[in-house]
């Protein structure tokens, strides 16, 4: 495993994290069970990963769980990322960045993660009316005052409210941000490069795209309604992305051996990423993520995967 300083955080942490979303057991496929997510947790702890992943949203809160019980003995050499403010009781599962409510949230995942503090607090997907109506900045400010949280940030989707956030941080409160990213996902690379300038450690969701970019998915691939990827990964969306997946493909050579490790590398050479945090439902997934620690795509790799046409949102 390799090692990285965190942008202005000054944490070290592994540059392969782990991203807890699936474990939390609903909406992504059916293989998912409680000891299969802890034999891929303890498998990452054993080769080094620290940094772990999670949100209160993720299987309704089971994900946290699950990592709590994990870091018993561990805790003090692990990086625990949560989130808050998407309102996982209510049918709908709205969002809420009022004050009071994610303060609420922060001490309920306290609890169920089994500690009194995690190193990043994150504010899962306000946008732009949402940050501007409740001040979001200051509700940040206060939770890392309380010491329940030594860094604060934002979980975003789309650059368009992340680049309003950028614009009104005139404290430099985000200490982290977390975007997806990957070689088939254009729609950051601004965010990005400016996180980079402002020393802001950038966490990358979704680097294999999903599990898109492990090859295990195809044009054929039909997700069950209640899967997570069904919305967007349809046949028309596989169909599109055919030929950057030929490309994708053309650039897997040695020392990288996997479309899974080179996506990864891809993240891992991207200027201004400080880590990937690939989902793992099992061992075989753990190794596989792990395994693309410490590679590096060469000037002229990195030029052909960035001319893939992709998709942005």
């Amino acid at each position: 495993m390799e090692y990285r300083v965190f942008g202005k955080t000054g944490m070290k942490v592994s540059e392969v994290g782990f991203g807890a979303w699936a474990i939390g057991g609903i909406n992504w496929g059916k293989d998912i069970v409680d000891e299969s997510s802890m034999a891929a947790l303890n498998k990452a702890w054993d080769c080094g990963v620290t940094l772990y992943d999670t949100c209160d949203a993720y299987g309704n809160g089971h994900s946290e769980l699950l990592i709590g019980e994990f870091l018993k003995g561990k805790r003090q050499d692990a990086v625990v990322v949560t989130k808050g403010g998407t309102n996982w009781r209510l049918p709908e599962r709205s969002k809420n960045f009022t004050r009071d409510y994610l303060m609420m949230c922060l001490d309920e995942s306290l609890e169920r993660l089994g500690t009194d503090y995690v190193d990043v607090y994150l504010l899962h997907v306000p946008d732009a009316g949402w940050q501007d109506r409740e001040h979001v900045f200051e509700t940040m400010k206060e939770m890392k005052k309380s010491g329940k949280t030594r860094f604060v940030g934002l979980a975003m989707w789309g650059a368009a409210d992340t680049l309003h956030a950028f614009e009104n941080d005139k404290e430099n409160v985000i200490d982290v941000l977390e975007c997806p990213f990957n070689i088939l996902n254009k729609s950051n690379l601004e965010v990005v490069k400016i996180a980079k300038e402002r020393n802001i450690p950038v966490m990358t969701s979704q680097p294999l795209a999903s599990g898109i970019l492990t090859g295990k998915y195809g044009v054929g691939t039909k997700f069950e309604k209640t899967d997570n990827r069904a919305g967007f990964w349809t046949p028309e969306r596989f169909e599109s992305v055919q030929k950057d997946l030929a490309i994708v493909q053309s650039c897997i050579k040695p020392p990288v051996e996997t479309m899974a490790q080179l996506a990864l590398a891809y993240c891992l050479s991207y200027p201004g990423i400080s880590c990937v945090i690939p989902g793992a439902k099992n061992v075989h997934q753990a190794e596989m993520n792990v395994s693309a620690a410490g590679l590096r795509l060469d000037e002229e790799t990195m030029k052909t995967l960035s001319s893939t046409e992709g998709f942005v949102f």
